[in-house]
């Protein structure tokens, strides 16, 4: 779900639950990402021991979680997209092999308004 903020030409992405191993890169495919948006991680229930770590792109093809950009543990994990001079931004979770599985999302950034 994306909420946009009235009045504003900035969003807030929440990112849902995984349903299937493709189910990341349906939801990016179908959004459209800004400089200065956020994405919020939503993992709750089944998913509650979960974390994102934001990564290289490098590691998110290998799933590697041992030099992590970022990392949150808590639900409702956020995530600014403000590091202009970077257009794709790579996540995935670092718990279990939920990266092998298919936890992991990978984004552009549009510099268009």
């Amino acid at each position: 779900m994306t909420q946009r903020q009235k009045n504003s030409w900035w969003a807030i992405h929440s990112v849902g639950v995984c349903h299937t191993h493709k189910f990341y890169d349906k939801w990016s495919n179908h959004h459209t990402f800004k400089p200065h948006e956020v994405l919020v991680f939503n993992f709750t229930g089944k998913l509650s021991n979960n974390d994102v770590a934001e990564v290289t792109r490098k590691a998110y093809l290998k799933c590697d979680s041992e030099n992590l950009i970022s990392q949150q543990t808590t639900n409702l994990a956020r995530f600014n997209l403000k590091n202009m001079s970077m257009n794709n931004h790579y996540y995935i979770c670092t718990v279990h092999k939920n990266c092998k599985l298919g936890h992991k999302l990978s984004i552009t950034v549009s510099f268009i308004r």
